[in-house]
């Protein structure tokens, strides 16, 4: 008999992982891949010889799925944990966050207000329902609760420097899951949030799911546009259409694109279901600029800086070797600084060298000793649909199934994983569910297959009290 033949469209951490499942089953799987890398926003490149991501990344303690495919590749001694630090830059001066202490000392609000911040947070580490959460824009909570000075200095800047002119639509649900992600992955022996890295990079991960996907004969294809997709009826297959005009046929098809990118390749279908083309167009995206660099020179000592500066040209900057030391890079200092942006901002088509003058005159206006001059290497990486909105009303009005109107074609991203934020942890989750529907509609002969349109939310089990927590809150992972 004829294997059944899959196509993926997407070789991020998703499409990654369904091809890694789908390797160990009697299928042929083609995985189609638009850039020259697999791995998503998690892809890797070289920075001065060092193996880095394109965009800084890193574990939580609570990243189960993540661990668990760590576990079954053997890479656990490859995962080493090590204590952040955070820090808030607002008016020209650095404040560091990383305990209640430091925010009793953070002078820019009055000490009634400091506490008041406190509180607030330590209630939204002790609440477990989000959906009543899901009603309010996080603006809106934190000014009624957390006050408006609070809000001013320390959460709006926040806001708008995570999702520019979406600030005040995002719910207070997404916050929510943020807080609980860091309060969730302290650790008392290393004493204070513990985040992981692997040795070599997260290209360490991409290798080992890579490798068993290749020798099981998956035909991975690089610089791989689709124009369209759709269901020929006669055969019962699904047809592929790149650019260039050629067209390759599958019993199935899992695309992990943005879901305006979908849209577009399955257009011939909106009749069939307006009201699904209608939500996954009206997910708003926002673009990312990342740049990384490496210097001999030391900037500072923490890890994560939120600019909460107005106007500022970056959301944030961070010293990767201050989390992780230099002792695998020769003893030079690796930084990242990012933005999100829309898709028409300046930033998304400026000549590189002008974006890079633009940001390090501002990192020099923070650190006034930091010499452009003395970088050795950087990278710079303009990445389109990094990170959705999730407003008000986003699972009644935006959140769909995976199944999609084209029979046979099944849509996976992270605007469907709710009501959690994008991050390597979830991607891994989908990957393997995704396989799993696959596998269920092949065998049940059916394109059609009953899944919840949200998964169930599975919170950390940990056993024990929350701690009190600071308001430095990576917001921008």
């Amino acid at each position: 008999m004829t294997k059944p033949r899959i196509g993926i469209i997407g070789g991020g951490l998703t499409g990654l992982t369904a091809a890694y499942q789908l390797a160990k089953e009697d299928v042929d799987v083609v995985l189609f891949e638009a850039s020259d890398r697999l791995g998503g926003l998690a892809a890797g490149y070289e920075l001065a010889g060092y193996r880095m991501e394109q965009a800084y990344h890193f574990l939580y303690k609570t990243d189960e799925f993540i661990l668990a495919m760590v576990d079954e590749l053997g890479l656990n001694d490859k995962l080493t944990y090590h204590k952040s630090s955070v820090s808030t830059y607002y008016g020209d001066r650095l404040y560091p966050m990383e305990s209640p202490i430091d925010l009793i000392r953070f002078t820019p609000i009055s000490f009634i207000d400091r506490i008041r911040a406190g509180l607030t947070v330590l209630w939204l580490q002790r609440e477990r329902n989000w959906r009543k959460l899901s009603k309010i824009t996080a603006l809106e909570w934190l000014r009624k609760y957390a006050g408006r000075a609070v809000t001013d200095v320390i959460w709006e800047p926040l806001l708008r420097g995570k999702f520019d002119r979406y600030y005040d639509k995002v719910t207070m649900s997404w916050l929510w899951g943020r807080v609980l992600q860091r309060v969730d992955s302290r650790d008392s022996k290393l004493g204070g949030e513990a985040l992981g890295y692997f040795d070599g990079g997260f290209k360490t991960v991409i290798d080992a799911l890579e490798a068993p996907v290749r020798a099981a004969g998956t035909d991975v294809r690089f610089n791989s546009f689709i124009d369209k997709i759709h269901h020929d009826e006669t055969s019962g297959k699904v047809v592929v259409t790149m650019r260039g005009g050629e067209e390759q046929a599958f019993d199935r098809v899992l695309t992990t694109v943005p879901s305006n990118v979908l849209a577009k390749m399955i257009a011939d279908y909106e009749s069939t279901d307006p009201t699904y083309f209608q939500k996954i167009r009206s997910v708003d995206y926002l673009d990312a600029a990342v740049l990384s660099f490496c210097t001999p020179q030391k900037i500072t000592d923490y890890y994560w800086h939120n600019i909460n500066t107005p106007n500022s040209p970056f959301v944030v900057f961070l010293s990767f070797t201050a989390l992780i030391g230099t002792e695998d890079f020769d003893g030079n200092h690796i930084y990242y600084i990012g933005d999100y942006v829309p898709p028409e901002h300046k930033y998304m088509s400026m000549p590189e060298e002008e974006l890079k003058a633009l940001w390090y005159a501002e990192l020099k206006k923070m650190f006034p000793d930091f010499d452009p001059g003395l970088i050795i290497d950087a990278g710079l990486f303009r990445m389109r649909n990094a990170q959705h909105i999730v407003d008000i009303g986003f699972e009644e009005n935006k959140l769909v199934p995976h199944e999609t109107p084209c029979p046979g074609v099944f849509m996976c991203n992270f605007s469907q994983i709710y009501p959690m934020d994008r991050g390597t942890n979830y991607a891994i989750r989908d990957g393997n569910r995704m396989a799993n529907m696959l596998l269920d509609s092949l065998a049940s002969g059916t394109t059609k297959v009953s899944t919840p349109t949200v998964p169930p939310l599975t919170m950390p089990a940990s056993g024990r009290k929350p701690a009190p927590e600071t308001l430095a809150v990576n917001t921008s992972k």
